[in-house]
């Protein structure tokens, strides 16, 4: 089981420099980072200390799309230690035993512990594009924990349940297996809900947002999501008024997707 860290917005390079650090004690897989707010300058390879492996091989994108076009299919556990009606938060710990139960684990497949920006942490919009929402266990009155302490504690907690197929976890040189990009079909979604009425430009009650959050929390499948798919575009032609197909074609259609 590889197990990546993804910092979203991160402020300070040390920081940075010191969740790698996290990871090379803790095996760690890869470094990714999210629209990040800082450059990683000498604090950073300094904190690091003997993790320059982790430092020197971060990938970086832009944008959580850009994340999604490239990165393999896997589990998506977003941390915050804020709760709230719209935030359905679980014990991480709890959550691992979930995944651990129902997933049939190779090395190949990929958990990807996600921490939000120093300041505020993680926002509505983040999780709208994770499958869980956790919290770490806490026992004193200060409940924050620093952005590397909470990826120490993270990994932790995570190889406990997925440990590495080697020990020590930190290889050097080693490859990373080519995956196929987690597919999603956001642009077919923003089609259906547009050709619905909805607005979906606004954000403070974004149905795709909402909608785009709840499928990903069910963790959809591969071939789950093709029938989805064909189911939308059906409705999609049906709201626009094309020539529908049959009760028996669409049917068809939906049988020739392999699982």
């Amino acid at each position: 089981m590889k197990v990546h860290i993804v910092l979203v917005r991160s402020e300070s390079a040390a920081n940075i420099g010191s969740a790698a650090r996290a990871m090379a004690n803790m095996g760690g897989d890869r470094l990714i980072l999210i629209d990040p707010r800082c450059e990683l300058d000498s604090s950073a390879r300094q904190l690091a200390a003997g993790a320059r492996d982790q430092l020197g091989d971060v990938v970086v994108y832009g944008t959580w799309e850009d994340f999604y076009a490239q990165e393999g299919e896997g589990v998506r556990i977003a941390l915050t230690r804020r709760a709230g009606r719209k935030r359905r938060i679980s014990a991480l710990d709890e959550t691992l035993g979930e995944i651990s139960a129902s997933l049939t684990t190779s090395p190949s497949e990929n958990i990807y512990l996600i921490f939000g920006p120093e300041a505020d942490g993680l926002d509505s919009d983040d999780l709208a594009f994770v499958n869980f929402t956790c919290h770490l266990p806490v026992y004193g009155e200060f409940a924050s924990l620093n952005l590397a302490q909470a990826v120490l504690l993270t990994l932790f907690l995570c190889r406990q349940r997925f440990p590495p197929s080697t020990m020590p976890a930190q290889v050097k040189g080693e490859v990373v297996p080519e995956v196929q990009p987690f597919y999603f079909p956001d642009q077919l979604i923003k089609d259906w809900l547009t050709a619905m009425g909805f607005d979906i430009r606004a954000r403070r009650q974004s149905a795709y947002l909402t909608l785009r959050r709840l499928l990903l929390q069910n963790r959809p499948t591969r071939h789950e999501i093709q029938v989805m798919e064909a189911i939308l575009q059906q409705n999609i032609r049906k709201l626009q008024g094309s020539v529908d197909l049959t009760t028996e074609e669409l049917a068809d259609d939906l049988s020739d997707i392999s699982i």
